[in-house]
């Protein structure tokens, strides 16, 4: 048998025997409560995934016709029970029904918990209106990856939690540095906006490494919107939006998270901690948290400099919210702070400057952000949101000991928002106004770079939602935006249609334009070594916007039998692109190659994703997506002819398989995908510049958590293996001439893990 099929054979196997799987798991039900005498109380407390109580859930004993409701705290107390046997029954809006095995009450039992799992085609989502709709409910199509799902990937910053989504990769563009990106749907990171509870804090220079510098400590959840289907945001998010929602309390809890990690046996070490307050009359909220993550430095190929940088980062921050029910109004203040210095290359315990290849980053955020929610009567509702990002960073990227590659880059950013809904009948009318200011400072003398910009955007929209009859809707708006390096207003329209054919059959179609204005960008931030050079990228002076038209339509199925959820969506997508962005060499200097960018003729990108699911409330849990899609240049790129997007696979995906084990541990495992791509692979380590053709890569990773009780409170011990069988790049190049942009695949090789996590 060809080896390279195995991997899609146990994929196969292990997704058709899923429903096996759930029938075992069916037939062996929850464990019920313990029994009780007749005439007993019982005493429990219901909690969701992540063991958060649960309150106003309906408890029940449907045999003798009792029913209570959980308090604040989740708990719950049935008195009365007769004798003879019965069901416990638990029903919660948006979560799956809970039905307990049969209970004879002549026997005793102690306290229940009950553990209570959300229906996803129920999760409420912000992102596409800035108002709350179950996702079943809006036009535009938005996936949710919940705290649960974080946690099972034991991530410890966003670019990991975005692990295991369908049409969304993470990829590591650097050896010395590490920096990343998101793609989705094939498209480059530039073609995404990243935000923070809905806010552009995201800048040019923060977007180089910041995928990696947010700690899954201040996540909640993240909601991601494939294609510009809103009109609520900028006209640069053609491939999407990955909103961060920062967690706000709901309960007075304390949490510590330890996690200890071993790649290649040099060790990581990542500690979380978050604290929440609610007040008495629940008006007021506080959320706290830090996180300290060091990373030992990791060389792979025995060449004396590194493929994984070391890292040492703080951060911190908190979050503030106060509800004013007498006027309707709700007040959020929030900061956070993040210190990160990384350093790659060789020799690092000398200074940069005396190592022979070095790229060394000192970063420093400090962001602050406000939002003023206020209901003025049934129908209108309106938002104002400010925030500011001071960051700023101190460099080094050089090689052969120079003692002029040192750079300096500040880069403040400033967004002001507001947003007023009415409801109008059937008509959910949005309208609204976006300023934002970016400045970038950026020195890097040894390069004759100085970049001293500052660009402001001006966004203004009006958005209407139509609901004509139940289970259809129609999102129509349109966005005008005045960026200061274009000297034209950009429109913008867009539309997304929603109509659920059944009850468990919805479909959307989305239709929408955007476009990228001539600026920096965060990839200009970073000069990568090649050679022993630096690689600079420069816009040309005739560089004019890029223009997007996008189509997306997608067909979602979800249908609940009984504790069970089945789950599919199949999508369609294809991206034209007008006046492309591409590279083109143009230069070289004594310490420097330079590549310009240009306007292409154009580019296409379309596919399709198919999605499945299946849940149970004993546990189990499965899940798949993968994607197919074809990304091409209208015309060949200049340096190496080719017409394929670099580092784009034209198929991806993943599995997942959670089975908790009764009495033992909690089961996850999962199976990622990534195909063959077109890699540049610049001179300096080999003779010429060449384009390479990448292999393939499976990647499996298991995970076991198990829950123990230490001093009286909950904990829970988590052991894992990241990358099983050590798959990674076996061409990297070696050595201080080397092209450090020529890096694909895996972010780690074979990674073991240890953690607790502690609550109180």
């Amino acid at each position: 048998m060809d080896m390279k099929r195995i991997p899609l054979l146990a994929l196969t196997i292990v997704f058709l025997f899923a429903p096996a799987l759930n029938g075992q798991a069916q037939a062996k039900k929850p464990p019920g409560p313990p029994k009780s005498p007749a005439n007993a109380a019982i005493r429990g407390r219901v909690i969701d995934g992540d063991k958060v109580p649960i309150p106003k859930a309906a408890v029940s004993i449907p045999e003798f016709s009792l029913s209570v409701e959980t308090d604040d705290d989740g708990r719950f107390t049935i008195t009365g029970i007769p004798a003879g046997k019965f069901h416990i029954e638990v029903h919660v809006p948006r979560y799956l029904p809970f039905i307990s095995e049969e209970v004879d009450s002549s026997k005793p039992f102690g306290e229940v918990r009950i553990t209570m799992y959300v229906i996803p085609s129920k999760e409420i989502v912000v992102t596409a209106t800035q108002t709350e709709k179950m996702f079943a409910e809006t036009p535009v199509k938005t996936e949710v990856i919940t705290n649960t799902s974080i946690e099972r990937k034991d991530a410890a910053n966003l670019a990991a939690a975005l692990a295991l989504t369908t049409g969304v990769r993470v990829e590591n563009n650097c050896q010395n540095c590490n920096s990343t990106q998101v793609r989705i749907n094939g498209m480059e990171g530039k073609y995404t906006q990243v935000l923070v509870d809905s806010s552009p804090v995201m800048s040019a220079m923060t977007g180089v490494y910041g995928l990696e510098q947010i700690p899954t400590e201040m996540l909640d959840h993240i909601e991601i919107v494939k294609g510009a289907g809103s009109a609520l945001y900028g006209g640069n998010a053609v491939a999407g939006i990955i909103n961060v929602i920062t967690k706000e309390p709901q309960d007075n809890h304390v949490d510590l998270k330890i996690r200890q990690e071993a790649a290649d046996g040099r060790p990581a070490t990542d500690i979380g901690f978050h604290t929440a307050y609610v007040s008495p009359s629940r008006n007021t909220r506080a959320f706290l948290f830090a996180d300290h993550q060091r990373r030992a430095a990791v060389d792979i190929d025995g060449d004396a400099v590194t493929e994984i940088g070391k890292l040492s980062s703080s951060s911190f921050g908190a979050n503030l919210y106060n509800d004013f029910p007498g006027i309707g109004g709700k007040l959020k203040l929030g900061f956070f702070r993040i210190h990160e210095e990384r350093r790659g290359g060789d020799q690092l315990s000398k200074p940069p400057h005396e190592a022979g290849i070095t790229e060394w980053i000192k970063s420093d955020q400090l962001c602050f952000d406000s939002r003023w929610d206020h209901t003025l009567s049934g129908r209108a509702h309106y938002t104002l949101g400010f925030s500011y990002m001071d960051a700023q960073r101190d460099t080094y990227y050089g090689s052969h000991q120079d003692p002029n590659a040192y750079g300096k880059t500040r880069n403040p950013l400033f967004n002001l928002s507001s947003q007023l809904n009415y409801q109008a009948e059937r008509h959910l009318l949005s309208l609204g106004f976006q300023y934002r200011q970016d400045k970038i400072k950026d020195e890097a003398l040894g390069y004759d770079r100085l970049i001293d910009q500052t660009y402001a955007e001006t966004g203004l929209f009006v958005q209407d939602e139509w609901s004509p009859i139940r289970g259809a809707s129609l999102l129509g708006g349109v966005r005008f935006n005045k960026h200061s390096a274009l000297d034209r207003m950009i429109v913008t329209p867009r539309a997304s249609f929603l109509v659920n054919i059944t009850k468990d059959l919805g479909l959307r179609i989305t239709v929408s334009t955007g476009f990228r204005a001539p600026q920096v960008f965060d990839e200009d931030l970073h000069i990568a070594q090649v050679g022993g050079e630096g690689l600079l990228i420069v816009n040309s002076p005739d560089l004019r916007e890029e223009k997007a038209m996008s189509l997306f339509a997608g067909l979602d199925f979800g249908r609940q039998w009984g504790d069970r959820l089945v789950q599919l969506s199949v999508e369609g997508f294809r991206t034209r692109v007008s006046g492309s962005f591409v590279m083109n060499e143009i230069d070289s200097t004594d310490s420097a190659r330079v590549l310009q960018r240009i306007n292409g003729s154009g580019a296409l990108v379309a596919g399709t994703s198919v999605n499945v699911g299946l849940m149970t409330g004993a546990g189990l849990n499965f899940s798949s997506g993968w994607t197919l899609q074809r990304s091409r240049l209208d015309d060949a790129e200049p340096d190496f002819g080719s017409r394929r997007f670099f580092r784009t696979p034209d198929f991806y995906g993943f599995a997942r398989l959670g089975c908790p084990v009764s009495a033992v541990a909690d089961f996850d495992a999962s199976l990622e995908y990534t195909g063959p791509m077109s890699a540049p692979h610049y001179a300096g380590y080999i003779a010429e510049d060449r384009l390479e053709r990448t292999g393939g890569f499976w990647v499996a990773n298991v995970r076991a958590k198990r829950s123990l009780s230490f001093a009286g409170e909950g904990c829970s011990l988590i052991i894992g293996v990241f990358n099983v069988f050590n798959a990674y790049q076996k061409d990297l190049d070696m050595g201080i001439d080397r092209d450090s942009g020529y890096v694909y695949g895996p972010d780690r090789p074979r990674t073991f893990y240890v953690g607790l996590d502690l609550g109180f």
